[in-house]
């Protein structure tokens, strides 16, 4: 026996060693044909470039139920589609798209991780082994890809991701208390350059920062310090300009992001002066837009620019003012897997000559690529043992958005939010939860418990804390002052609470708590009531009655904000927080159960006189979904 292990040992070591050998001389080989390989002369030639362009895919890996917005409509995704997005469909698209064309590259700009149950349950193994199976050429890392930890998404990259992993404006922290800054610095680089026959295309990867707060502060557990964007970018641009003929910047740091690296920005430095609204002034520093870029091709704000933007380089980047300012084209392409964008450029001498873009819709006119939807098949068989995501528990007679028509309180979000402040082992006084973290919109008709996944993809649970009313009105002043820089479109969903985000001011004003809402003001000596133009006292409340400064309120919020995500430190600070274990979905699930049926609802409704919704007779009996706006978050503009 000793024997026999003695020779399987040597035989174990022989092969390795083979092994070894035979992936050595197969670098020299490439190495060799790199070097030995004639590049076509392509002086003074007009080349045709396509690059194909996917974006925050967000695990949608499986085809899905969707109710398309005009915009989509408008941007060619069919209104009676029975599904769309997909990367089986995907793939189909690329593959026609690469024989359309000599020369072609696929790029993505990050987020391929969180917004489908599949990465709940297999935490992203089936996301990166799609970027292989799509031939992908280069990725930029995402916000949400960090969202199970750096350590797992070193894991998933190590071993599935044959491909350049790309963010130049992270630096990873040599620190050996934690592992993951040494394994993503080994796992990811800062650009690659792209040998297209002959064409060679330089490629610079930024990630985002904003939506990782904890990026901007000493000491966080992910290990990573983040770099200006602008001046990174140069850095890089000047590093590889003279080696490419082509420069693009791979991005996931967001449209205005994307605009303000060629335009250039203001950035604020120290603090200069607190005002009386506590507002700081800061002393500005300049900082000039890049030199050099030739096309960004961007994420992170799910938006698609057709057609794409052109972007003018600034006047410090002309050696001859005499001359026009060089163009920069900035593509985005959607989200969710709904689109493939295809920009097709003519590049001569290293100028951009000229350029078309379409975005590709991926809808279930697209048939399935049969190689890639082999290789999902045991993720789907494996998602559906995991869970019951085709149980069907209830109905949605209309849309319920995510989003306000007013830009303040959702539908959806009312929901959210009340079955955060109701739910038993919660009962707060009043609910808040961040408005992005409730990810898509409730589709009309049958509901089930995959579409939960979706719209709450994060595992974050329902934390409760004692906030006095100073705190309550910091808190929602933050709310207005985010809500101000982003359209003054809420930033925040509430249940058991009214306010007036004043946008003009950046402050919350007519701050009310209670549950009861408030009967609309009929007459001048009516008490309680809610008069919609009254901006101070009892009469401006919606909901209960207008906040004490020194009264305690318990306060139901996600464990996300509540330690400080999104910018929230005046929850992150808090002493009296507790997290209840209970999860934002299963709340949101259990509130729904216990709603009046769908037949219930429409013989309410035929007894007021009011049309009934149509429902099919086998949901009829199912809980009823409906939600609404009621202006418990109203807005100022001036």
């Amino acid at each position: 026996m000793q024997r026999n292990s003695g020779s399987h040992s040597a035989f174990t070591r022989i092969h390795l060693l083979l092994v070894i050998v035979l992936v050595c001389l197969s670098l020299v080989l490439v190495a060799c044909g790199r070097e030995g390989t004639p590049l076509p002369d392509l002086k003074d030639q007009d080349v045709h470039l396509t690059i194909l362009h996917t974006s925050d895919i967000h695990s949608r890996l499986l085809s899905y139920r969707l109710t398309p917005l005009r915009t989509d409509t408008l941007l060619g995704i069919d209104p009676d589609a029975t599904s769309v997005g997909g990367v089986a469909r995907i793939a189909t698209v690329l593959k026609q798209e690469r024989a359309k064309s000599d020369r072609a590259i696929h790029l993505d700009s990050g987020d391929l991780f969180q917004g489908a149950p599949i990465f709940n349950i297999f935490e992203g193994e089936p996301e990166l082994r799609s970027l292989g199976a799509l031939r992908l050429d280069a990725y930029v890392i995402g916000n949400h890809d960090f969202d199970n930890g750096g350590v797992v998404l070193s894991k998933q990259i190590a071993l599935w991701a044959a491909l350049p992993m790309l963010s130049a404006n992270y630096i990873f922290m040599n620190d050996s208390r934690r592992p993951t800054p040494e394994m993503l610095k080994r796992l990811s680089q800062p650009y690659v350059i792209l040998n297209v026959q002959g064409l060679r295309v330089g490629v610079i990867g930024l990630s985002n920062t904003s939506s990782l707060n904890s990026l901007r502060e000493g000491g966080n557990s992910l290990g990573i310090t983040p770099l200006e964007p602008n001046e990174t970018m140069q850095r890089y641009i000047n590093t590889i300009r003279g080696e490419v003929d082509l420069l693009v910047g791979l991005t996931h740091i967001g449209l205005t992001e994307d605009q303000l690296m060629v335009t250039g920005y203001y950035r604020n430095d120290k603090i200069k002066k607190v005002n009386n609204d506590g507002h700081n002034e800061y002393e500005k520093s300049w900082i000039h837009g890049v030199c050099g870029l030739d096309v960004i091709i961007g994420g992170h704000h799910h938006v698609v620019l057709n057609p794409p933007k052109i972007l003018k380089e600034g006047d410090h980047c002309r050696k001859d003012q005499t001359k026009e300012p060089r163009e920069v084209l900035l593509v985005h392409s959607g989200a969710f897997s709904k689109f493939v964008g295809r920009l097709d450029v003519v590049v001569r001498n290293g100028e951009v000559q000229s350029h078309r873009f379409q975005a590709i819709p991926i809808d279930d006119k697209v048939k399935d690529d049969v190689e890639v939807n082999r290789m999902l098949e045991k993720y789907r068989l494996g998602l559906n043992r995991a869970i019951d995501t085709t149980r069907v528990f209830a109905y949605a007679p209309v849309l319920v958005p995510r989003f306000g028509r007013g830009t303040g309180d959702s539908a959806l979000g009312n929901l959210v939010a009340t079955s955060m402040q109701e739910r038993r082992r919660v009962e707060a006084d009043f609910a808040l939860t961040n408005s992005l973290g409730i990810r898509t919109d409730l589709q009309a008709g049958p509901v089930s418990i995959e579409q939960f996944y979706e719209i709450f993809p994060f595992e974050n649970s329902v934390a409760t804390l004692s906030l006095s009313g100073r705190e309550v009105q910091e808190m929602l002043d933050f709310v207005t002052d985010r809500s101000s820089g982003r359209g003054c479109q809420s930033q925040a969903q509430v249940a058991g609470i009214s306010f007036i985000m004043n946008c003009a001011k950046r402050k919350a004003e007519a701050i009310c708590i209670g549950s009861q809402r408030n009967p609309l003001c009929t007459s001048d000596d009516q008490k309680g009531c809610f008069d919609p133009l009254a901006t101070t006292g009892e009469r401006a409340c919606v909901y209960g009655k207008p906040i004490n400064d020194f009264s305690v309120y318990r306060l139901a919020a996600n464990d996300y904000i509540a330690n400080g995500g999104s910018g929230f430190s005046v929850l992150q600070r808090n002493t009296t927080q507790s997290d209840t274990g209970v999860s934002l979905r299963s709340a949101l699930i259990e509130y729904i159960e216990a709603l009046p049926t769908c037949k219930e609802v429409n013989e309410k409704r035929k007894a007021e006189g009011k049309p009934l919704y149509t429902v099919d007779a086998q949901f009829e009996n199912l809980p009823c979904i409906l939600g609404g706006e009621d202006g418990r978050i109203r807005r100022r503009l001036q």
